[in-house]
């Protein structure tokens, strides 16, 4: 298990990493004035800061507001259980967005307890050096929470309220809206008093906690999103224009250049290893929400990203709710840099209707000319075919698995590390009979299309009536019988590496130095530096275990348009894409229009059909989805908000 060790007065500060539960400051409970009278307490208190990271939609626990969900709501991911946002159905009364409002403002509030008690000269019972590093500590998670406000709710200049001293009660909670400008520049100011501070170190000391380096990486962000505005209209559906602040944008790439000053830089260790509790703490990583092979403080991703083959300890396995999207599988290129094409692989593909494509997806039902699997296997595989116009042209009974494969081979290697493909390299998961039975060896499976059933444990596959031996058949999930889509490896963890499945010990980066690269790559775009531009991204292309070939851009809009795509392959399952694709106003083109990519919106499946989830996705006909509402409740509690322009009350 993860050795957590803090400095602070000898003490572990395990309120920041869940030991205690320190809901010192909920929504309806705001002040907390006599906590910060002794060391113990002050260290608590700002671990309580912290722990909001894990309360509000991002990071909470819940099925519908993990790091995933949200990244679901963008165009890398798709969700099993389709969210009412994505529905088109949530208004402004529908409690996600009350959620995220809430929680987020208690992570505010918390923050300006902490700065209050820490601003004054011997506050917080701690020595001077501690409490100025606190004090930064805490301004820069206020920023965060407020950043996340303001490109959420504060969108068009509407902005949200600025609270920035402790309240009594949820009650004074009654500020109208600070403009969008107002916002964005107290957040500059707190991440400048961080980078001000010489006792706010330039590194973190411990992973999970902020520094100089996630200050400037922050602050750079803010900067980027002003002097680049991509102005989306709703009414069209699309970007109309974009207003460039050249001295802004200097401002963001001045800043993204301090991040690697301060010891940040990419990982050269792999790009499957970067994603590993023993690589979490590495230099790529600049701020991550810190998580505890432990009941309540660990991350969920195992649980909603791994498929019913993933399983813990505790005997939880995995529910496949949040699967990489279609799209996102044939954004990764050939390895040569060129794009993947279907049409290499199957001629005609696109000219087939997509319900019928499911043919080439089925598994072999010959080897060498003779029957393999029992005979529910080839039952299940002949249903399938009989529900598929043209099958019998389409389907190889010996050498579909095959075909299917080179759609898989000379790809960015990124793409093998990140999803699970069908006919491809083994998954190694677990089983609960063997579990159960004491047998702790990882088991290998493929994904292969039909499966019987989500809960096709290792001894049945073996049963003669399926007649499946290792590798085995990769469980899905499903009603009755398994869904099928693409699977997500990036996150899963393999045999039963960690006690709790709902509980992964693998910390959840925020910002990692990969994104700072792409986010001064759209700076230096945006200024017609290409060259510079170019540079950043083939730095991440570049890397040990990716090398794939760098890139010249030709012009700023095929810039932009090759370091939007290179972000997606780059961060996915990250929780990036949903709030890229809402900043780049792209998200409706992306993720909701039929066509994008050649596929269907949220098919949720592989390039056939066969889904027992619920439905696909819908840009709201009513509300303006490019925007979060104000929530309808904050509104009938304070009349001083004003409501959001594009949605119904």
């Amino acid at each position: 298990m993860k050795k957590l060790i803090y400095s602070l007065v000898g003490l572990a500060l395990c309120g920041l990493q869940g030991c205690v539960d320190l809901d010192m400051a909920p929504y309806n409970q705001i002040a907390s004035g006599n906590m910060w009278t002794n060391s113990s307490l002050t260290n608590q208190g700002v671990a309580g800061v912290y722990n909001a990271l894990r309360g509000w939609g991002v990071y909470s626990s819940s099925y519908d507001m993990t790091t995933s969900a949200f990244e679901a709501m963008g165009m890398t991911t798709d969700a099993y259980r389709t969210i009412s946002y994505t529905k088109g159905t949530a208004g402004s009364g529908d409690s996600f967005f009350s959620t995220v409002w809430s929680r987020t403002y208690e992570g505010v509030h918390r923050a300006n307890d902490a700065i209050q008690a820490l601003s004054q000269e011997g506050g917080g019972g701690v020595d001077e050096e501690t409490r100025l590093r606190l004090l930064a500590e805490c301004k820069f998670l206020r920023a965060y929470y407020y950043m996340r406000l303001n490109e959420l709710f504060g969108r068009n200049g509407l902005g949200v309220p600025l609270y920035l001293e402790p309240l009594e009660s949820v009650e004074e909670a009654t500020k109208a809206q600070s403009s969008e400008s107002e916002v964005w520049a107290q957040i500059v100011q707190d991440l400048t008093d961080c980078i001000e501070e010489p006792n706010f170190p330039d590194h973190y000391q411990e992973s999970g906690r902020a520094c100089k380096g996630a200050a400037y990486a922050l602050r750079g962000r803010v900067y980027l999103m002003q002097g680049a505005k991509y102005n989306y209209d709703n009414t069209v559906g699309e970007v109309t224009g974009t207003d460039v602040d050249p001295e802004l944008l200097r401002l963001a790439i001045a800043d993204f250049e301090k991040v690697g000053q301060c010891g940040f830089g990419l990982f050269q260790g792999g790009y499957k290893e970067l994603f590993t509790e023993a690589n979490e703490a590495c230099e790529e990583m600049i701020f991550s929400v810190s998580n505890l092979d432990r009941e309540g403080y660990g991350s969920s991703m195992h649980r909603y990203c791994g498929t019913r083959s993933m399983i813990g300890r505790d005997g939880v396995t995995g529910y496949s709710y949040f699967a990489p999207s279609n799209a996102l599988v044939d954004l990764y290129e050939y390895k040569d840099g060129s794009p993947f094409d279907w049409n290499d692989i199957i001629p005609g593909y696109f000219d087939v209707p997509a319900v019928d494509r499911l043919a080439y997806f089925i598994r072999d039902t010959l080897s060498n000319g003779q029957l393999i699997g029992g005979p529910a296997l080839r039952s299940m595989v002949a249903q399938k075919l009989n529900s598929v116009s043209g099958a019998n042209g389409r389907y190889l009974p010996e050498g579909n698995e095959a075909r299917l494969k080179r759609a898989w081979e000379n790809r960015d290697p990124r793409l093998r590390y990140n999803v699970i493909l069908p006919y491809d390299e083994p998954y190694m998961g677990g089983d609960p009979n063997l579990l159960n039975a004491g047998n702790l060896n990882p088991v290998a499976y493929v994904f292969r299309w039909p499966v019987r059933q989500s809960q096709h444990h290792v001894d049945l596959q073996e049963n003669p009536t399926w007649d499946v031996t290792s590798p085995y058949d990769l469980k899905q999930d499903g009603n009755g019988e398994a869904e099928f889509a693409y699977r997500y490896r990036k996150f899963v963890m393999e045999g039963y590496e960690c006690e709790y499945a709902l509980d992964g010990p693998i910390d959840e980066p925020v910002l990692r130095y990969a994104y700072v690269l792409l986010m001064w790559a759209e700076a230096l775009a945006q200024l017609d530096d290409l060259n510079g531009a170019a540079e950043k991204v083939n730095q991440i292309r570049g890397r040990v275990s990716v090398e794939m070939p760098p890139y010249t851009f030709t012009d700023k809009e095929d810039a932009l348009e090759k370091i939007r795509n290179e972000s997606r392959r780059e961060l996915c399952n990250e929780g990036v894409n949903f709030y890229e694709e809402l900043r780049w106003g792209t998200l409706r083109a992306t993720k909701y229009t039929d066509g994008y990519m050649n596929y269907i919106a949220g098919s949720k499946t592989c390039n056939g059909i066969q889904s027992s989830g619920n439905g696909g996705v819908k840009w709201s006909e009513s509300n303006d989805y490019s925007i979060f509402p104000v929530p309808r409740a904050e509104i009938e509690k304070n009349p001083n908000l004003k409501k959001t322009p594009g949605w119904l009350y």
